[in-house]
């Protein structure tokens, strides 16, 4: 017997997000309008996650993975197509203006007239195929003065064939990619540049070229054409991203969130498209590292990832740290740059209502790590606030993110506790 599924949503948020009734009671379309919004809030955030290249500046030969079967994560899936999607249609539109091909050496047999050639296995092959010869006057062979001609002579013949293993794992991988597309992902086909790849890839398996090429039966793994040739090599990377037998967790986790319509871990990804989206502005590009080694704290499974600006910022995601007294802190981020070290918690709550609790969390983070600041990232509209140590009045308003980089960049003091807001963006292509 199935477990009864149910939706808790606090009574605060379903009055924010419209979800009850002037008298806060639940509206009769109450669920799908949460999922609408979710999927719209969740599609927002592929958008950009994609938009931020976090697979592409992950390196290859950091994974520690052995090719594998197919990745079951859907998340992971979906926005490697998206990162991937001109890489994968120039590919395949390189592929398709000129492809990969051998020539074939076979026998045949000619009448006398088309021989192009004659050799030692030619005339062979004519005296050891007797009844092959006809009596004439004209015969280029004599037996017992009479004339013979063959009525067919062997000639070795060369024509060019697509039909190579290289096409073959093209092909193969391609097809993979529509079965995801048409199974896995189909409910995410609204998305336009997911059409787009799935259109390109239907075109290119019924062109003259893959609708003639074989199976795959022998995997080309060293092969010079696939690890060299353009638009090979580039498919041959995204398969092998594709076969990662190792998803960072953070993949799984919107996987999870996904499933489960789970709001709040949704928040702390926005929350990280945000951030980088801002510090690249003033602390120009980041490359990513990704710590495999998996970390637990109780029931909780998380990996550290690190995303290092040019100009010197580190931004930390999920990172664990040991205060003085030995207990573990794992703040959703912290930041280092020069001197400075703060936090950055994302807090799926409304400050007015959690004012309390989120400063005595911020409090919590700010002692236990000796930082210059911890600041709660909200959800709202409402502008945020800043209280400096060492003078409970000295609290100012209209705080918000620009302010604090703004700080960091200009190396003013930055020393204490506050909170700004975001609101969703829920629209998918709302920023283009």
């Amino acid at each position: 017997m199935d477990t009864p599924k149910y939706l808790v949503i606090p009574k605060k948020l379903a009055r924010h997000f419209g979800l009850v009734d002037e008298e806060g009671k639940p509206l009769s379309n109450f669920y799908q309008i949460y999922i609408d919004k979710f999927e719209k809030f969740l599609s927002y955030i592929l958008e950009n996650l994609s938009k931020e290249h976090i697979i592409y500046t992950i390196s290859l030969s950091n994974f520690p993975v052995e090719e594998s079967k197919l990745s079951d994560t859907k998340i992971f899936k979906l926005l490697l197509l998206l990162e991937k999607k001109n890489e994968l249609i120039n590919s395949l539109q390189l592929i398709l203006s000129n492809p990969h091909r051998k020539l074939l050496e076979y026998k045949t047999y000619k009448s006398l007239e088309e021989v192009s050639y004659i050799d030692s296995e030619v005339i062979i092959d004519i005296c050891q195929r007797p009844e092959g010869l006809y009596q004439t006057e004209n015969g280029i062979l004599e037996y017992n003065n009479q004339g013979y001609s063959p009525i067919s002579v062997l000639q070795y013949e060369m024509d060019e064939t697509y039909d190579t293993l290289e096409n073959r794992f093209v092909k193969h991988f391609l097809k993979e990619l529509e079965n995801i597309l048409s199974e896995d992902l189909k409910e995410f086909l609204f998305i336009p540049e997911l059409q787009a790849i799935k259109e390109n890839i239907e075109y290119a398996l019924q062109s003259d070229i893959f609708s003639d090429v074989g199976s795959l039966n022998i995997f080309p793994s060293n092969s010079q054409v696939l690890i060299k040739r353009l638009g090979y090599r580039e498919i041959f990377q995204i398969y092998r991203l594709f076969h990662l037998s190792y998803v960072p967790r953070l993949f799984k986790d919107l996987d999870m969130a996904f499933s489960l319509k789970d709001m709040a871990t949704l928040w702390e990804y926005y929350v990280l498209i945000e951030l980088l989206r801002e510090l690249k502005k003033e602390f120009g590009e980041y490359t990513v590292e990704v710590d495999f080694q998996l970390r637990k704290k109780g029931k909780t499974e998380y990996e550290e990832a690190k995303f290092k600006f040019k100009d010197g910022l580190t931004l930390y995601f999920q990172k664990s740290e040991k205060a003085y007294s030995k207990i573990e802190f794992r703040p959703d981020f912290l930041i280092y740059f020069t001197d400075k070290k703060l936090v950055f918690d994302a807090k799926f709550r409304i400050f007015e209502n959690n004012k309390k609790d989120i400063f005595q969390n911020m409090h919590y983070y700010k002692d236990g790590l000796q930082l210059d600041a911890a600041i709660a990232v909200c959800l709202g509209n409402a502008m945020g606030e800043f209280c400096y140590e060492g003078d409970n009045s000295n609290c100012i308003e209209n705080f918000n993110l620009s302010k604090v980089l703004g700080s960091l960049k200009n190396r003013r003091s930055l020393k204490g506790i506050g909170y700004f807001t975001m609101a969703i963006k829920e629209s998918y292509n709302e920023t283009k």
